[in-house]
C-alpha cells in the first residue's frame, strides 16, 4: 500500500511541476521537480525513498539511455565520433586526475584516493538532466549533438573510474595497469554484449511476427523490457558496462528497424508516444528523488562539527568553477587539434561553442547515485573518512551546475541562434515546397475532382499555418506577445459579430452559444500562456456572461442540451457558415485597421483567418464519402514521399531535412489511418 501511495504522490508531483513550468517558463522542469522533492522531505520526513545505486541505474537510467540511443541522430554522432570519444573518455580521466588533486589540495582531510573517487563521481555529465534542460534552451545543433553523444558514453567511464578510486580508498592498493585493462574490458565488453543481445532480441521479435503474432502491444512491451534485460545480463552475467550495452542496443534497434522495415506508421506513432510518456515520468521520478535526498544530506553536513559550513560552500563553488573551466579549455583544445576539419573555424565561434558546452555540463542523478554508494566504513571497520562532506560537496555541485544551466546558459545561448533559426526556416521552406508540389500533382488528377479540391484546401491550410509560424501537426502556440494580444482582440470581435448576427436572426441561439463558447476557450488558452492576470480578467468576463445567461432561463436550458452535442454541432452546416462569415468579417476588419507599425503582425493574423475560411469551406461528408476522401489522402501522402525523395536526390534538401519531413508525414499518416 505504501509503495502505491508513494508512486501516486510522485505522479501528482510530476503533473504539478509541469503546470508550474508552464506559468514560470524561466524555471526548468528539473529545478522545479527537485524543489518539490525538497519541500516534501522537509514537510514530511517520513516520506523517503531509498534506492541502492544499482537499482537506481537499472530502473531509471537504463531505459532512458536506451530511448536516447534509439532516437539519437546517428549521422551526427558518427561525424563527431572523435570529439565524443575525446569528451567522454579523455576528459573523464583528466577530470579525475586534475580535479581530484584540487580537492585534495583544498581539503587535506579528504585523502587523495577519496578525492579521486569524488572527482570520478563528478566527471560524467548527466544526460537525463541535460535533455530535460535542452528543451527550453536554444543551443546550436552541433553543440547539442556533442553533449548528447558525450552524455550517452561518459557514464561508463566515470563509474569505472569511481570503482577503482573507491577500491583504492577501501583497501589502500591501486594498480594503474589493472585499472586500464579492466576499463577497456568493461567498456568494449559492454559494446559487444549490447550489440549481440539486441540482435538476439530483434530475431526473437521477427520470430514472433512470423508466427502470426503481429501485435503492436507485444512489440511495444518487448521494447520496454529490452533495456532492463540487457542491463541486468550485462552487469550480472557478463560483468561488463550495462550503461554502454543499453546505449548500443538502442542504436542497433533503431538501425535494424529501418533496415528490416519492422516498423509501420502506427507502430512508430504508438512507440514514440509510449516512450515519450515513460521517459517524462522516469525523468520526473529521478529529479524528485534527488530532491528528497538533499535536505538530509545538507542537514547532516551542517550539524557535523568537523565541517566548516562556510568553507564547505566556498569549496563547492571552487570545485564547480574548476569543472567548468577544465571543460571549457578541453573543448577549445579539442576544436583546435582534433576538430580541424570541422566547420568551426572562427575564433569567436569556437570560444562561444566551448562556453555553451562547458555551461551545459550538468551533474545530476548519476553523480548522486554514485556517491551514495560510498560505504559507511572501510574494510578495517573504521568510518569512511569525510563521507558526509563528500556527499555535501556532490550535492552542492549538482545544484550549482543545474542553476548555472537554468539561469546563466540561456543568456549566452541566445547569442548564437542563427543556425537554428536557419535550420527551422529551411525546414519550413522545404515543407511548403513539398506541399505546394503535392497540390500541383493533385490538380493533374482527372477523377474525383470534388475530393481533390477538399484535399488541396487542406494542404493550403497547412501551408498558411507554417507561414504563420505554427507547426501543422501539433499546432503549437509560438506566437509573440503582440500577436497574442491582437488575437484576443480579434476573438472578441468574433463574439461581437456573432451576437450581432444573432440579433439580426441570421443564426440561431444554438449555433451562437456553441460558437461563442469555442471562441472564449481560445481566449482562455492564449491568456493562460500570458499569465494569471489575463486569466483573472477572463474569469470575471465569464462570471458576467453567466449572470447574463441566468436572466435568460430558456437560453440556459438550450445551452445545457447543446453542450452535450457541441462536437456534432461543430460539424453542422450552420456552424461552418458562421466560421466562414466571421473569418471574412475579421479579414476585412484587420485590413481596415492595418498601419505600417502593425502590418507585419496583422499579416500573420490575416493568414490565420484565411486558413479558417478554407477549412470552413470544406463540405460535410458522409461515411461513404469519408472513405473516398481517405483514398485521395493516401494517394496524396504517396505523392509527398515521392516528392521528398526527388528533392533529396536532386540535392535541393539534405538528409536531415528529408528525415524530418518523412517523420512529420508519418505522424500525419498515422492520424489519418486510425
Amino acid at each position: 500500500m505504501y509503495i502505491f501511495t508513494y508512486i501516486l504522490i510522485l505522479l501528482i508531483c510530476i503533473l504539478v511541476s509541469t503546470i508550474i513550468s508552464r506559468f514560470i517558463p524561466s524555471l526548468s522542469v528539473p529545478i522545479i521537480q527537485i524543489a518539490i522533492g525538497v519541500i516534501i522531505a522537509i514537510l514530511y520526513s517520513g516520506f523517503s525513498i531509498e534506492l541502492d545505486p544499482h537499482t537506481f541505474l537499472v530502473m531509471f537510467i537504463a531505459p532512458l539511455l536506451f530511448r536516447d540511443g534509439k532516437n539519437a541522430d546517428k549521422r551526427s554522432l558518427w561525424k563527431q565520433r572523435r570529439n565524443i570519444l575525446f569528451m567522454s573518455l579523455a576528459l573523464v580521466v583528466a577530470t579525475v586526475i586534475l580535479v581530484g588533486l584540487l580537492i585534495n589540495k583544498l581539503i587535506p582531510s579528504i585523502s587523495l584516493p577519496s578525492a579521486f573517487a569524488l572527482a570520478a563521481a563528478l566527471s560524467p555529465t548527466d544526460y537525463v538532466a541535460v535533455s530535460g534542460l535542452s528543451k527550453k534552451i536554444s543551443l546550436p545543433r552541433k553543440v547539442i549533438h556533442l553533449i548528447e553523444g558525450e552524455g550517452l558514453m561518459n557514464d561508463a567511464s566515470g563509474l569505472v573510474s569511481f570503482k577503482f578510486a573507491l577500491a583504492a580508498t577501501l583497501t589502500g592498493a591501486f594498480s594503474l595497469f589493472d585499472a586500464t585493462i579492466s576499463f577497456l574490458m568493461v567498456s568494449i565488453g559492454g559494446i559487444i554484449v549490447g550489440f549481440v543481445l539486441e540482435h538476439i532480441l530483434i530475431k526473437f521479435e521477427l520470430w514472433i511476427r512470423n508466427l502470426g503474432m503481429e501485435d503492436i502491444t507485444v512489440e511495444i512491451l518487448l521494447q520496454i523490457l529490452t533495456p532492463f534485460i540487457i542491463y541486468l545480463l550485462s552487469e550480472e552475467v557478463f560483468k561488463v558496462s550495462g550503461i554502454l550495452a543499453v546505449v548500443v542496443a538502442g542504436i542497433v534497434y533503431s538501425l535494424s528497424a529501418k533496415r528490416l522495415k519492422i516498423k509501420n506508421a502506427k507502430l512508430n506513432a504508438v512507440s514514440e508516444n509510449t516512450w515519450s510518456v515513460l521517459a517524462y515520468v522516469l525523468n520526473g521520478f529521478i529529479f524528485i528523488i534527488v530532491g528528497l535526498q538533499l535536505p538530509n544530506i545538507i542537514k547532516n553536513a551542517f550539524y557535523e562539527v568537523a565541517i566548516n559550513n562556510l568553507g564547505a560552500i566556498i569549496n563547492v563553488l571552487l570545485i564547480t568553477l574548476a569543472l567548468l573551466t577544465l571543460r571549457y579549455l578541453w573543448v577549445l583544445l579539442m576544436y583546435e587539434f582534433i576538430g580541424k576539419n570541422s566547420k568551426i573555424e572562427e575564433n569567436k565561434v569556437k570560444f562561444h561553442a566551448a562556453l555553451l558546452t562547458s555551461l551545459s555540463g550538468v551533474r545530476g542523478a548519476v553523480t548522486l547515485a554514485t556517491v551514495l554508494s560510498i560505504p559507511l566504513t572501510l574494510e578495517n571497520g573504521q568510518p569512511f573518512p569525510e563521507r558526509t562532506l563528500i556527499l555535501f560537496l556532490s550535492v552542492g555541485v549538482i545544484l550549482s551546475t543545474l542553476l548555472i544551466a537554468t539561469f546563466i546558459l540561456p543568456l549566452f545561448a541566445k547569442k548564437d541562434t542563427a543556425k537554428d533559426a536557419n535550420y527551422s526556416e529551411t525546414l519550413n521552406k522545404a515543407q511548403i515546397k513539398v506541399w505546394s508540389n503535392t497540390i500541383n500533382e493533385l490538380k493533374l488528377e482527372v477523377d474525383n475532382k470534388k475530393y481533390i479540391h477538399i484535399i488541396t484546401n487542406e494542404y493550403k491550410y497547412r501551408i498558411h499555418q507554417l507561414k504563420r509560424g505554427n507547426s501543422y501537426y501539433k499546432n503549437w502556440n509560438r506566437s509573440s506577445k503582440l500577436e497574442k494580444k491582437w488575437m484576443i482582440i480579434c476573438y472578441k470581435k468574433e463574439i461581437e459579430n456573432t451576437k450581432r448576427l444573432l440579433q439580426e436572426e441570421k443564426i440561431n441561439e444554438s449555433t451562437a452559444y456553441v460558437y461563442e463558447k469555442s471562441v472564449r476557450n481560445k481566449i482562455k488558452l492564449i491568456s493562460s500562456v500570458e499569465g494569471f492576470s489575463l486569466i483573472f480578467k477572463e474569469s470575471l468576463a465569464s462570471i458576467s456572461v453567466l449572470i447574463f445567461n441566468i436572466k435568460k432561463f430558456r437560453y440556459i436550458l438550450r445551452g445545457i442540451e447543446n453542450q452535450k452535442r457541441s462536437e456534432q454541432n461543430l460539424k453542422n452546416v450552420a456552424m461552418k457558415e458562421l466560421y466562414s462569415t466571421n473569418a471574412k468579417y475579421l479579414i476585412q476588419y484587420i485590413k481596415s485597421i492595418t498601419i505600417p507599425e502593425n502590418e507585419e503582425t496583422l499579416k500573420k493574423i490575416i493568414l490565420y483567418y484565411q486558413g479558417v475560411y478554407w477549412i470552413a469551406s470544406k463540405p460535410i461528408l458522409d461515411k461513404f464519402n469519408k472513405y473516398e476522401k481517405k483514398n485521395i489522402e493516401i494517394k496524396a501522402m504517396q505523392l509527398e514521399r515521392n516528392i521528398i525523395q526527388s528533392l533529396f536526390e536532386n540535392g535541393d534538401i539534405n538528409w536531415n531535412i528529408a528525415s524530418e519531413l518523412r517523420k512529420n508525414l508519418n505522424y500525419i499518416e498515422s492520424d489519418i489511418l486510425r
